[in-house]
Order: C-alpha cells, then sequence, then structure tokens
C-alpha cells in the first residue's frame, strides 16, 4: 500500500527570485535530517554542491542537468520509466556526467530511480549502489588506470554498452545489459544472474539464469560459467561451455523472435509460456529479468515527490511558503 506523507508549509530562506520560480522541478538535500529544497533545472548541481559524504538527495520527475559526481552521496529519482500507479514520469539527467569517488570512503555511491540516455564515465568507483536506473552508456575513462571495483546493478538497464576497466568487477541482477565488455578479459570479473545481455564477448565470468541474444566471441571461455541459460545464437560457441545445463536456440524460430530484436525502452522481455517451456533457471523459476527470488519491478524503493506547491510570493522575513507531497511503496 502506498503511503502519503505531506511536508506542509515547510519554511525554506529564499532570495526574493526564487519567489517567482514556479518550476516543477525539484530537489532535496538531507543533510543528517536537515532538509534543504532547490528549484529548476539546475537544482542537482545545486544540491550536490551543498552536498556532503553520505547525504541523500531526492529529486522529483522532471530532467535535470548533470554534474559530475565525487561525493559519496545517495541520488534518488522518481524512476526510470512512466508509473501509472504512483503517477510519476522518469527523473531524467540530461547530460553526460563523470563519476569519480575515492575507494577510500566508508561511504557509497547509491543511485536508484534515474534515467539517462548520456554518457556515464567512471574514474574511480568502489562498492557502489545502482538500483531501477536506466543508463545509455556506462565506460571507463582510462582503461588501465580506471577503478571499477565490485559494482552492484539491480534492475537496471544498459541500452546501449557498459565497459568494465581492468582489474574491475560487476554484478548485475535481474536486469537488460547490451554489450558488456572488459577492458581486460583475464583480469576483468563480470556476474550475470536472471539478465537480459546482448553481445558478450569477455572470460572470467558467470552467466546464470540468463537470456543471451548474442555472441561475438567468448574470450577464455573455459574461464566463465554458464548455468541454465537461453541462447537465441546460431552458432554452435554457445555450446563451448564447460557447462553444458544451457539451451541454444535459433533466434529466427517463432518462440522466440520476439526477444531477438534491438533494444528499446518499450520492451518488457516478459516471456511467454512457450519460452518458459524450454527451460528452467538453477532455483525451477524462468529465465530472464522476471525469474529468481527478486523479478524485475522498474518502481523505485525509496520515496518519490509527486506534487509540489510553491507560495506565489515569499513572507515579509523572506520566507517561502512549500507544501511536499511524497508517495512510498514501504
Amino acid at each position: 500500500m502506498r503511503k502519503k506523507f505531506f511536508f506542509a508549509l515547510l519554511s525554506v530562506v529564499c532570495f526574493s527570485w526564487r519567489a517567482s520560480a514556479q518550476s516543477s522541478l525539484l530537489a532535496t538535500l538531507n543533510h543528517e535530517g536537515s532538509i534543504s529544497t532547490y528549484y529548476g533545472s539546475s537544482a542537482l548541481q545545486e544540491a550536490y554542491n551543498a552536498a556532503n559524504h553520505g547525504d541523500v538527495i531526492t529529486l522529483s520527475s522532471g530532467s535535470f542537468l548533470g554534474t559530475d559526481i565525487k561525493k559519496a552521496i545517495t541520488l534518488r529519482g522518481a524512476g526510470m520509466t512512466v508509473d501509472t500507479v504512483a503517477h510519476t514520469e522518469p527523473t531524467v539527467i540530461s547530460s553526460d556526467f563523470i563519476i569519480d569517488v575515492s575507494d577510500t570512503l566508508s561511504h557509497r555511491l547509491t543511485m536508484e530511480g534515474i534515467y539517462s540516455n548520456q554518457r556515464v564515465k567512471v574514474s574511480t568507483l568502489k562498492n557502489a549502489m545502482f538500483l531501477k536506473c536506466r543508463f545509455n552508456e556506462v565506460i571507463y575513462t582510462n582503461g588501465n588506470s580506471s577503478t571499477m571495483k565490485d559494482l552492484n546493478f539491480i534492475h537496471c538497464r544498459i541500452a546501449e554498452h557498459f565497459y568494465l576497466a581492468a582489474n574491475g568487477s560487476a554484478s548485475f541482477l535481474n536486469c537488460v545489459v547490451m554489450n558488456p565488455s572488459q577492458g581486460n578479459s583475464e583480469t576483468s570479473v563480470f556476474s550475470f544472474t536472471n539478465c537480459y545481455v546482448d553481445n558478450i564477448n569477455m572470460g572470467h565470468s558467470e552467466y546464470k539464469n540468463c537470456i543471451i541474444k548474442h555472441t561475438s566471441r567468448v574470450n577464455g571461455y573455459a574461464t566463465t560459467t554458464f548455468y541454465n541459460n537461453l541462447w537465441l545464437n546460431s552458432s554452435e560457441l554457445s555450446l563451448n561451455s564447460p557447462n553444458k545445463t544451457n539451451v541454444k536456440i535459433s533466434p529466427d524460430d517463432e518462440r522466440v523472435s520476439y526477444l531477438n530484436v534491438d533494444y528499446n525502452d518499450d520492451n518488457d522481455y516478459q516471456l511467454t509460456d512457450a519460452v518458459r517451456a524450454l527451460i528452467k533457471g538453477t532455483d525451477g523459476t524462468e529465465v530472464g529479468i522476471y525469474g529468481g527470488s527478486l523479478p524485475y519491478d522498474p518502481t523505485p524503493t525509496n520515496p518519490q515527490i509527486t506534487k509540489f506547491n510553491v507560495a506565489a510570493k515569499s513572507t515579509a522575513d523572506g520566507k517561502l511558503s512549500v507544501d511536499i507531497e511524497v508517495n512510498s511503496a514501504n
């Protein structure tokens, strides 16, 4: 059940120009329980500039200018899709940005409910968590010097390319991942569980309960394990795995042809009964993003800003009345 929390008549000290900035874009910054609010397309940038490690920034639906991220913050959006139940639209970061967060911090970077059709470059990042986010490209800034360690993606979509730096590691759970590749297939490690993966080309990794659309080649396949995957591939290469629990089927087979398509945000990757009958996952549930113990669901778990009203003008002492409505799935 969704609960509604109302922060009525929130008093915000503001400059006079903000009284007339009636924007539908809002960012809140939570620093040790103290809430600050920012408005407009630059709200994310302003909130980030004021944030410290461990702070939480929450964004409304809408398109925000991006900012390079060098602090271990939690960044929460309204989602990566249109939610007809919560009546929210995606939170979009409209420009490229770089992530460079020290790997010695006690806090970690967390992002949830964010949509980006731009390029995300990673310089340094360790033990980060990405939930229910949609990215176009995630790549390193330098293949040999970038740090991408213990990155975790849950219910995410990578639309074009994910490039893991040398000596890196990344795990994907119930995700859609296009063109994952490694800066060094001998030192970088991927783990995919209940994912839809296209065009794999790597070694020293693990695939379990996945749908694999295409394989160009698998470098070091002898060190890569494949458990209970459905291969949409006519090549015998897909059977050259030490593990023989996979099922290979021609991508032209009418039972799977709807899965053998280019990436589109509207593709839900739901399996038909005919496909479910082809193979089961290692846990007895279906393969792909709706199988396992945590089936794919794009709805963010964090509270979402669904509406806010700003008074027409500030009071005589420079305060502005704000009424914010937040929906929570918890």
